[in-house]
């Protein structure tokens, strides 16, 4: 039996609720700074502002795809297939524009629009047949990685590629990677789309109580097939840059974005809007995973060891975010 009555326990479950809502914010922010002040310190060449810029550039294409796995997850929608799309991207566009010597805007298009119909495709599956989505992206993403050998021919291309593109895919705008710029620009349209929108709105509306949004009569399958349209037609523009940027690609040698996409958005959720997936969150959440991984290589720690980090990142995130959302008063549980 409580010592307090219940009258104490409400009081202070409001108090705990008070600084939960005060303290909460500051998490990400005193992490982020933590994060920083430990690697200046063990390595000299942190700080410095070559340094910095590659922390941008690093975290420019992931950025693309952890935005556009933001929405889908916004309606309680998971995309493992975010990765292979990428790499799909990546090896498709250098065999038909490197190889094969089609035109670069024209390769553009067509696998962005195969990038996108891969996302319509998991969105029929998913929300109109209603398959799970975790068991229909690995499907989904076992057979692009599939497709990149049988496109490919098990070859690495690394020359043809177009001097325009790779010189733009490496260039600076200012102190800044013309691909980060890029990549805020992409984030910037989307919290647009999810902020000021009716789109947006129903989006967050079906997240929130998807069955109070079918009896309101908003089309729950087009909004949740577009999610998915809009997170696999992101993940192959990310794809598409990173050939430019590499000018070299093989089978399943492609970004690697999914744990680091998945991380930055549940980090994203205990900041700013707490228990809530957005998209300044992500951004700043991308920019934490891009820092730990550059520090970590600064400090000479195994390459193994990134992966062990980068699920650990994953880890800390969700328990993270479960700590400044959860119930106080232990209602709801």
């Amino acid at each position: 039996m409580s010592a307090l009555p219940p009258s104490g326990r409400s009081a202070d479950a409001s108090r705990a609720v008070t600084l939960q809502r005060r303290l909460g914010p500051l998490g990400v922010p005193a992490i982020t700074v933590a994060i920083i002040v430990a690697f200046s310190l063990m390595s000299s060449n942190f700080l410095v502002g070559s340094n910095l810029q590659d922390i941008l550039r690093q975290s420019a294409l992931p950025l693309i795809v952890a935005v556009g796995l933001t929405v889908p997850l916004i309606m309680g929608d998971f995309d493992l297939s975010i990765a292979a799309v990428a790499g799909f991207a990546t090896t498709v566009v250098s065999v038909l524009v490197a190889r094969d010597g089609m035109s670069l805007l024209v390769g553009i298009v067509v696998i962005l629009l195969a990038g996108m119909a891969v996302g319509l495709f998991n969105g029929v599956l998913v929300s109109a047949i209603g398959l799970s989505a975790l068991v229909v992206t690995i499907a989904v993403g076992s057979v692009l990685n599939g497709l990149e050998f049988a496109v490919a021919g098990s070859e690495q291309i690394s020359a043809g590629y177009p001097e325009g593109f790779v010189n733009f895919a490496r260039s600076d705008i200012g102190p800044f990677p013309t691909l980060f710029v890029l990549a805020i620009v992409v984030a910037i349209a989307v919290w647009i789309l999810l902020e000021r929108t009716a789109t947006g709105r129903n989006i967050r509306a079906i997240g929130g109580n998807i069955d109070a949004v079918r009896v309101a009569g908003i089309n729950v399958n087009r909004t949740r097939i577009l999610g998915f349209v809009l997170c696999s037609g992101l993940a192959a523009l990310a794809g598409i840059l990173y050939a430019g940027q590499q000018s070299v690609a093989y089978p399943l040698t492609g970004l690697n974005v999914l744990l680091p996409s998945f991380a930055a958005v549940f980090i994203g959720a205990a900041a700013f809007k707490l228990g809530e997936f957005n998209i300044p969150g992500t951004v700043i959440g991308i920019l934490i995973a891009s820092i730990i991984n550059n520090g970590l290589l600064l400090i000479d720690v195994a390459s193994w060891a990134v992966y062990i980090f980068q699920g650990a990142i994953l880890l800390v995130a969700l328990l993270f975010a479960r700590a400044v959302t959860s119930d106080p008063a232990g209602k709801g549980r």
